[in-house]
């Protein structure tokens, strides 16, 4: 939908930005997986901005993605900002009907933890939504890791990921999305972090929800690479 706020007599916040014509998306896949977004690396504090905090190394290429993604949403081209001692960047969304359109439908403005951070109804009560959103959430706020053991004296190299929020809601959710899907998630003992540790719970979670940040991906496939090659090592001996 699109609404034009210019007509307005008078703006809560004159100085910072007059209303642009805008277009605020209805409920889709993307829409799910920006809020999954917004709801890991992202920000609302104060009326006229939302921003997403990403590694400028790590992410590179996932920040490409978002700025296209919100662009896609929102017909509006996002800044992006890399800092200059830090190895992050920031993408910035300046709009206050946009902020508005982001806080009613379930984000949080200012602190998220004291707001109640969780995944927003309308989401929640849509499959496909579903699986966007927690796609979103663990592209930022998880990651796909190799951990290695040893038994008998030989090492094994297995595949495991984790998502990790300080809201228990949070973590209560996506570990009831991951079971709705038929995943086994494991919580930690603080209850901040959510770990699958066999290679056919990772493999499902690829398989159902998918990621749109390479670094995950690339970390699995570095995994299979190694199981290759070590497959290839038992079959010549």
């Amino acid at each position: 939908m699109i609404i034009d706020m210019s007509s307005l007599a008078a703006l809560t916040y004159p100085k910072k930005s007059h209303r642009k014509t805008v277009i605020l998306p209805r409920y889709s896949e993307s829409l799910a997986e920006f809020f999954g977004i917004m709801m890991g690396d992202g920000g609302i504090n104060n009326p006229w901005q939302a921003n997403i905090t990403l590694n400028s190394i790590k992410d590179a290429s996932y920040a490409r993605y978002v700025q296209e993604l919100i662009s896609k949403l929102f017909s509006i081209t996002p800044a992006l900002i890399v800092s200059k001692t830090k190895d992050a960047l920031r993408i910035h969304i300046n709009s206050i009907s946009i902020v508005e359109f982001l806080v009613q439908n379930g984000l949080v403005r200012g602190d998220k933890l004291k707001g109640g951070l969780r995944i927003p109804e309308w989401i929640l009560h849509n499959k496909d939504y579903k699986i966007f959103c927690v796609r979103g959430l663990v592209d930022t706020d998880g990651c796909v890791f190799i951990h290695t053991h040893t038994v008998a004296k030989k090492k094994y190299r297995n595949i495991g990921l984790t998502f990790s929020s300080r809201s228990l809601e949070l973590i209560s959710q996506v570990a009831g999305v991951f079971e709705e899907f038929g995943i086994i998630p494991h919580i930690s003992k603080r209850g901040w972090d959510i770990y699958l540790y066999k290679q056919a719970a990772v493999e499902q979670y690829l398989r159902i929800f998918g990621t749109s940040n390479e670094r995950i991906i690339s970390v699995y496939e570095d995994w299979k690479r190694g199981r290759a090659v070590e497959g290839a090592r038992l079959e010549s001996v």
